[in-house]
């Protein structure tokens, strides 16, 4: 009965700890999403390439954009904005790895300020990450903009 007991701890022990690290794997990629729009938040074109794959992709609302596309909206928000602030709230539905690729689908509430304006927008977004020279960046982001509830 002991031997059982024994196993039984084993085989829970070696669960957790499988979880655990899977879990740590997940969080790697969150941080990435998250550390980009952190660094889109204060419209930082430099940081916000740090965490996207040269070739980057991004469908926002029908259209193709490249990374710079993106740097070249940011860009022009930090030189229209006499006051900006954005802050993102993301909610992460799945996150998933294989191999060198994952992808993360997310729900993000950004609350905007901008020269006195304040708005809310919420996206359904998801991205996907490939592994470079040891680091996860985004190389496909799809954002599409969800309706306001009614």
């Amino acid at each position: 009965m002991i031997k059982y007991i024994l196993a039984f701890i084993l085989l829970f022990s070696l669960t957790i700890k499988s979880n655990a690290q899977s879990n740590t794997k997940e969080s790697v990629l969150q941080a990435v999403v998250i550390n980009l729009f952190d660094a889109i938040s204060v419209l930082d074109v430099e940081k916000t390439r740090t965490y996207c794959t040269s070739d980057i992709m991004l469908l926002e609302n029908g259209e193709i954009w490249n990374f710079d596309t993106l740097a070249l909206r940011l860009t022009t928000v930090k030189n229209k904005a006499t006051s900006f602030n954005r802050v993102n709230r993301l909610d992460f539905i799945e996150t998933k790895i294989v191999g060198d690729i994952g992808w993360v689908t997310y729900f993000n509430e950004a609350s905007i300020q901008m020269n006195g304006n304040n708005r809310k927008v919420k996206w359904l977004e998801s991205v996907v990450l490939k592994k470079e020279s040891n680091e996860w960046r985004i190389s496909l982001l799809h954002s599409t903009v969800m309706k306001e509830q009614q």
